[in-house]
């Protein structure tokens, strides 16, 4: 009997929030034999303030009617637009779905009671430390929680008759720990008394706030209380530890594998949260062993996040250091093959079918498009830490055969784009690693990013040598100019020094070139030039270079690495008549030609070279006046 599928859609940069989830989802996934196929994603803001919602392309991924259900993190997307999206998909496949903390229309429904924890904290605050000026500290992203949390705070300030005012709820453009640790500074420094306590929406705000209070010698809990919500692994580390709400987060990821699994669906469950007091508050004194444990934990998330940033700095320098498209896959893979700690040791890196053309795409950006095509090619494939041949397959098999196992798996899908092109994605088997401290964050992103450096310095390569083929050749004969002559011809002549090899000269010069132009007019003398041009470039060596030197004059170059003492004077010479004999031109075209070779252990220059190789030629341009003259 197959096994099961649950797709679960996620946007990750909660990371201690989600991971505690999708933690609770495996352990109900393996009771349960389930696989789970998690479509994560991240979105940002771009420097020019425009938000990039990209990574939600990942869902793209998903038909929901190859699953047997579905889970979607709703309060973590915070997207309404994609949220509706995906919702009238889900019903359209018809699949048993959940959405958790938020209510979407016809799906199931599982949140996470905080709403009675919080409560409890705040009038915990009031009742037990007798505090009176208490602050709601929150980030303004509209979402479920921070609604929640001020509803529960707002009710025990009323219950226990505080008046609640404008000044006392304080707001800050998200709930991060930087954001909150500016604005809380700046509060401390002009507040002309410090609140007894600040309640915050989430425990990033209050460690910001701790922080902030310390360097200001505000001393907590004994002149402000401070509390947070969620119990991240930070908020008991920290001294004071820090009161906190237990979201019951493992819980409830193991309720919703089972809600979605389960045939008598309730429509709403509620997950009781439990409150922690700790030192913030004033409850708990001295350091207990889970601190002491914690600060261990901190010392290896530092020594972890070094070795991802090594790993990223390594990946990117891959990419600029790589002069082709094999240079750099090849390189990739040699290096991931040795070292895939955070990629893990069963992960495949797919690109779309069209990648290779895209990778030289030559526009100066390339246009949206957020679809991953019917077909994706593994370009790094690693199986059990070892490497795979690359290999195609369709879409929506998602993963290659390979990778699927008899006993439950959990998946791992991240979108890599940059700006609004969709290269492809990653995925890992049986691995969360990417989802700590935003290393999938930083991952995805330097990948499409290092992409889109490799493609643009393909681009400029390009420009720059057709910029240089444009300004080295002659408009006219189509050879090298007398600045192709500094920029490669100089250049030649050195290397065939450097390399231990002889410099072959051949200086042409067309005959009566003032009589063609005098008597025929100057089309026909641009057509001698041409022609004697054309032979030129038909007859010596692919590696040879050939210049126009002056109007009627050439100077080709050469060595001896695939010279076998063939007289081009002579072959140029019986060419020219070759070619003229069937262009019945009214006047005789030929040319004289010297040739001159150069040791590399000659002391000449490229210079003086052509000064000796001029003076044979100019010999026999001579002999060819007196002969006509005969």
């Amino acid at each position: 009997m197959a096994k099961k599928k649950i797709a679960v859609l996620c946007t990750g940069l909660a990371h201690n929030t989600i991971l505690s989830i999708l933690n609770g989802m495996k352990e109900a996934s393996l009771e349960r034999e389930v696989d789970l196929y998690i479509f994560n994603c991240y979105t940002y803001t771009e420097f020019s303030g425009y938000p990039n919602s990209t990574g939600f392309s990942v869902y793209r991924l998903i038909h929901y009617e190859d699953f047997d259900g579905v889970i979607i993190l709703s309060d973590l997307i915070n997207n309404l637009r994609v949220l509706e999206k995906e919702r009238q998909r889900i019903l359209a496949s018809g699949k048993p779905a959940v959405s958790i903390n938020y209510k979407l229309e016809g799906l199931g429904f599982l949140r996470v009671d905080t709403y009675s924890a919080f409560y409890e904290i705040v009038e915990h605050l009031i009742k037990e430390h007798e505090v009176k000026n208490l602050v709601f500290f929150s980030g303004r992203e509209n979402t479920f929680e921070n609604t929640e949390r001020y509803k529960a705070f707002r009710k025990a300030m009323q219950d226990n008759s505080i008046p609640l005012s404008q000044e006392n709820i304080w707001s800050i453009k998200n709930g991060y720990y930087n954001y909150a640790y500016d604005f809380a500074m700046e509060k401390f420094s002009t507040l002309e008394q410090i609140p007894d306590a600040i309640v915050c929406a989430n425990d990033f705000i209050a460690l910001g706030v701790l922080k902030a209070a310390e360097e200001k010698k505000i001393q907590v809990p004994q002149t402000l209380k401070i509390t947070g919500c969620d119990d991240i692994h930070y908020s008991s580390s920290v001294i004071p530890s820090l009161t906190t709400v237990d979201g019951s987060l493992k819980k409830l990821g193991f309720e919703a594998v089972k809600y979605v699994l389960n045939d008598n669906r309730q429509d709403v469950e509620q997950i009781k949260a439990e409150p922690i007091f700790r030192d913030s508050c004033g409850c708990v004194t001295g350091i207990n062993l889970s601190q002491k444990l914690s600060y261990l934990k901190e010392l290896d998330n530092i020594s972890q996040t070094e070795a991802f940033t090594s790993q990223v700095d390594h990946l990117e320098d891959i990419f600029t250091e790589a002069t082709d498209v094999f240079t750099l896959l090849t390189n990739l893979e040699l290096f991931l093959n040795a070292s895939h700690k955070f990629e893990g040791s069963d992960f495949c890196i797919f690109l779309k079918s069209d990648w290779t053309s895209v990778f030289v795409n030559s526009e100066e950006n390339l246009p949206q498009n957020l679809n991953y095509g019917e077909q994706v090619q593994s370009v790094i494939s690693i199986m059990n830490n070892e490497k795979y041949l690359r290999e195609m397959i369709n879409t929506r098999q998602l993963i290659p055969s390979k990778m699927k196992s008899e006993k439950p798996a959990l998946y791992l899908f991240m979108p890599i784009y940059n700006h609004s092109y969709v290269h492809g994605y990653y995925v890992c088997k049986d691995s969360l690693l990417m989802m700590e401290n935003r290393f999938g964050y930083t991952w995805t992103r330097k990948f499409g990013s290092s992409i889109e450096l490799f493609r643009k310095r393909n681009m400029f390569k390009q420009m720059s040598n057709q910029f240089l083929r444009l300004s080295t050749n002659d408009g006219l004969s189509g050879l090298l100019n007398r600045v192709g002559l500094e920029k490669l011809a100089k250049p030649f002549f050195d290397k065939n020094k450097k390399n231990g090899l002889t410099s072959i000269l051949y200086f042409v010069d067309i005959n009566s070139m003032k009589t063609i132009n005098d008597k025929f007019g100057h089309l026909h003398g641009d057509l001698a030039v041409k022609t004697i041009a054309s032979v030129i470039s038909s007859v010596i060596p692919k590696n040879w270079l050939a210049i126009r030197y002056g109007g009627d004059e050439f100077l080709i170059l050469g060595n001896n690495s695939n010279y076998k003492g063939e007289k081009y004077e002579e072959l140029i010479a019986q060419s020219i008549k070759n070619k003229t004999s069937i262009m019945q031109l009214p006047y005789n075209l030929s040319a004289s030609i010297g040739n001159y070779v150069v040791p590399p252990t000659s002391a000449m220059s490229l210079e003086e070279a052509i000064k000796a190789v001029d003076s044979i030629m100019y010999a026999k341009k001579q002999a060819f006046h007196n002969s006509e003259k005969k």
